[in-house]
Order: structure tokens, then C-alpha cells, then sequence
């Protein structure tokens, strides 16, 4: 085991943090961290050191050719291994509930769902997962923006590191649904949009012909009073479709929460987190994006059996999630109903050879093992796959996905200064997650961790 130094908390910050009102959301400290092994963004670097200042990398390279400046605190593991830690690219884990009953709900967040004391993100950060995509699950037709968060701190505010994920739409059908009635929901909110926009484009017109002809004939005219909704009250937030009377007129203070958010989907204001859980949901996908020009802003979330339209995919140029659930793994597995034979195709090989340039592989809860990335990327290895891309896999390509490429994900200047110490390989299961940084702070060390050492060593007397 690599021994570890001791470290004191900064007594100062923590009785800040502790004060009612003072959020730590930007949170960050500086530290320079030398390792016997550091993998960073150009390959492996031997004896190299990472300099964070400010919760930003400021430098990477050997650590022979690096000066540490005097103000920031040099730790050192000539046995470690440093890399930028493990991300989830998509999970409802976290949520009190994936989903509402209500099919079309752009207006909800995970901030108002996320536990941040659940057992999941502890356990995540044990595992050295460093960043979690939460978003609203697939049982929905639209079910709300996600957020990308650390599975470190006490607020929502603390834990998040981009609140801007995206919004979540299903192609495939919601429990008890059939495919159909999926895409008519859609169309539905939609028309229901539309029809509200012209109806409101018309009010606001003839309100203003109204006052046009009152002043006109020197009558008071009745300034709105701001009513404290921060929506901008500026015309011109209806930007898609068809042009109609009253549409430049129309700003978000003229719509209700539901509306304003279907208003940003079409207006391609959002990323669009594509639910598909088979071949044919990924061509309505496709279909439906290329309709309402929005392809360039979506990430396809497919399970194994979409390996089967990875060209279609591929040529999308969009990011691609391989999600796991308790059903779905990595295998596309197909039983012929007369031999009762099993012919199994492995999906991250499929989609990758078919040409998805960026694909990012989930874990699978509840079966040990899938459950971890380390096991994930180390199947993509052992199922051909380059390392590189399956290391990717669980690293930098949620990041893409997350638009975040070169910010997270990665040791790199200008990149978040997040990292994971271990004491070996991250594909190889038998290494242990030591240390986790996350903006520069410490927010994990192995050897303080209260459960495991209870678990490991037993309560002491």
C-alpha cells in the first residue's frame, strides 16, 4: 500500500462553509501532485507532476522540468498512478424519483431531486468516479433537465460542476405504451405549443394596435408592472418554425414554465438527450431531430441492440451512450426460437467499428462487477477494443457528451483540476482509489474513509 502523507483540513474554510447562506458551488483549491505514473490526455507520462491552481490545471509534465510554486502544497506518490478519474456519462441514480407520472414535463430539474447524502454517490467516490450525468429517466415522453455533478458536497450547489447538461426525450415507449401513442404524445405537445404561441402572437398584437390607437387619441396607456418573474420580457424568444402574426412580440414572460421549455428544445436551445432502446427508436430519432433541425444538439442514449443501426448513428456525427441497465449489458443477445442457440454481438465493438466517433459506456447496476467503469472498460479491452478508446469510454467521452470535451475528463491544461490516485492500473479491478481531488480540493482519502476502514479493520476499541 503507498503510503500516504498527512494532510490538515483549513479549519478557516470549513467554518465558512458551515455559515448559513454561504454555498461552496465554486469551491476550488490548489495543489501540485507528483506520481510514478500520470495519464494524461497525450498518453503516459513517467514520474510527471500536475500543478492545480485554483481548481484549473496549470501544468502537466515531467516533474523533473516543473517548478512548484512556493504558494501551493506538493504531495508526492513516486508509486502511484494518476489519472482523471471515472465518469457516469447518464444515470437517474441519486433522484428520490427517475420520473413523474405526468409523460411531458420539460419544467422539471434534478436539483429539486437529487439526495446529496445518498449511498450512491459516497460509494461513486469510492470507486473513483469523479463525475455523474443525472438525468430524469426513460419513462417519459420529455422528462426534464439534467445536471452534472460531483459526488462530493452537501448542497446541490456544491456537488454541481455544469448545471446545463440537457433535457431528456424518449423515443422509446413509456411503460405500457406502444410506439405510437410515444410519438403522438410528442406531436401533441408540440401542436399544443403552436397553437398557444398563435393564440398568444394574436393578443399581443392587438394589445399593441390597442395602445397604438390610445395614444393616438390621448388616452392613458397602462404600463405592465413587473410582476418579479427574472424572465427576460424582450420580444423575439420564439425563434423555430413558421412565421406568424404577433411571433416577434412574444417574449418568456408571456409563457408558462411548460411552454418556455418546449420553446428552448425547438429553438435548439437545449441538448437533447435522446432515449433509444431499440434500432427502430433510433431512426424515429433521427427523423424527428432532422425534421425540426436539432441533430447537430443531441446525444443519443441507445442500449446493445442499437449496434444494429450504427452506421446511421455514425453518420450522425453525435455522440453516442452505451446505457446498462439490470436487463442490458453489453451484449446484444439473440436466441434463435428453433435451436434455442445464443448468437451474442458485443455493442462498444459494433458501434465503434461502424464509425461513432465519441462513445461513453455506463456501468450496470446491480450485478457486481458491471457495476464498477473500471470492469466496464476493462471488458471493452478484453472484447478487442483499442485501451485508449475504452479508457475514453469512461473518461473523456461523457465529458464530449456532456459538451465539456478538454474541460473534464482529462489531465490537461485548462482542464478541471479533478484527478484519482491509485495504486495501479484503472482497468485492472485489484487497484484501490487512494485519493480523489476534485477542483483542486481533496474530497477523498482511502485511509480516512470511516465505513470502509470499519469494514476492513473492524470497529476499534
Amino acid at each position: 500500500m503507498i503510503p500516504l502523507p498527512r494532510t490538515f483540513p483549513l479549519l478557516g474554510a470549513a467554518l465558512l462553509a458551515s455559515l448559513p447562506g454561504v454555498l461552496p458551488a465554486q469551491e476550488s483549491g490548489s495543489v501540485a501532485i507528483r506520481a510514478g505514473r500520470i495519464l494524461t490526455a497525450e498518453g503516459v507520462l513517467e514520474d510527471g507532476l500536475v500543478v492545480i491552481r485554483d481548481g484549473r490545471i496549470q501544468e502537466v509534465g515531467p516533474a523533473a522540468e516543473i517548478e512548484v510554486p512556493f504558494d501551493i502544497l506538493l504531495e508526492e506518490y513516486p508509486e502511484g498512478t494518476l489519472f482523471a478519474g471515472f465518469a457516469e456519462a447518464h444515470t437517474s441514480n441519486g433522484l428520490d424519483r427517475a420520473n413523474e407520472n405526468v409523460p411531458v414535463t420539460p419544467f422539471l430539474d434534478v436539483r429539486d431531486s437529487l439526495d446529496p447524502v445518498s449511498v450512491f454517490f459516497e460509494e461513486s467516490l469510492r470507486q473513483g468516479v469523479v463525475a455523474l450525468g443525472v438525468i430524469p429517466g426513460p419513462n417519459t415522453v420529455i422528462g426534464g433537465r439534467g445536471r452534472v455533478v460531483r459526488p462530493w458536497g452537501m448542497t446541490v450547489e456544491a456537488m454541481t460542476l455544469a448545471a446545463d447538461m440537457g433535457m431528456k426525450i424518449a423515443f422509446s415507449p413509456k411503460s405500457g405504451w406502444s410506439r405510437s401513442s410515444q410519438l403522438a404524445e410528442l406531436r401533441e405537445a408540440e401542436a399544443a405549443l403552436v397553437d398557444a404561441l398563435r393564440r398568444k402572437g394574436q393578443e399581443l398584437l392587438d394589445r399593441k394596435e390597442e395602445e397604438a390607437l390610445r395614444k393616438k387619441v390621448g388616452l392613458e396607456v397602462r404600463e405592465p408592472r413587473p410582476d418579479g418573474d427574472d424572465a427576460d420580457e424582450a420580444g423575439g424568444f420564439v425563434r423555430f418554425g413558421e412565421d406568424f402574426p404577433g411571433k416577434e412580440l412574444i417574449g418568456e414572460q408571456d409563457l408558462d414554465e411548460t411552454q418556455r421549455d418546449l420553446v428552448r428544445i425547438l429553438n435548439g436551445d437545449l441538448r437533447l438527450w435522446c432515449w433509444c432502446a431499440e434500432p427502430t427508436d433510433v431512426r424515429n430519432a433521427l427523423t424527428w431531430l432532422r425534421e425540426h433541425e436539432l441533430l447537430e444538439h443531441a446525444v443519443f442514449v441507445v442500449q446493445a441492440p442499437c449496434w444494429r443501426v450504427g452506421a446511421e448513428l455514425a453518420e450522425s456525427g453525435r455522440p453516442v451512450v452505451l446505457h446498462c441497465d439490470s436487463r442490458r449489458g453489453l451484449w446484444d443477445v439473440e436466441v434463435d426460437p428453433v435451436t434455442r442457440k445464443e448468437r451474442r454481438w458485443f455493442a462498444p465493438k459494433q458501434l465503434l467499428d461502424a464509425g461513432v466517433r465519441i462513445l461513453a459506456v455506463g456501468s450496470q447496476p446491480g450485478r457486481m462487477g458491471p457495476d464498477r467503469l473500471a470492469y466496464q472498460a476493462g471488458v471493452l479491452v478484453r472484447e478487442g477494443v483499442d485501451r485508449s478508446r475504452a479508457l475514453a469510454a469512461v473518461t473523456s467521452a461523457p465529458a464530449a457528451a456532456w459538451g465539456q470535451e478538454g474541460r473534464m475528463g482529462v489531465i490537461a491544461p485548462g482542464a478541471q483540476g479533478t484527478c484519482v490516485l491509485l495504486d495501479g492500473d484503472p482497468l485492472d479491478l485489484r487497484s484501490r482509489v487512494l485519493k480523489v481531488w476534485s477542483l483542486g480540493l481533496e474530497i477523498y482519502d482511502r485511509q480516512k474513509d470511516e465505513r470502509l476502514q470499519r469494514l476492513l479493520h473492524g470497529d476499534a476499541e
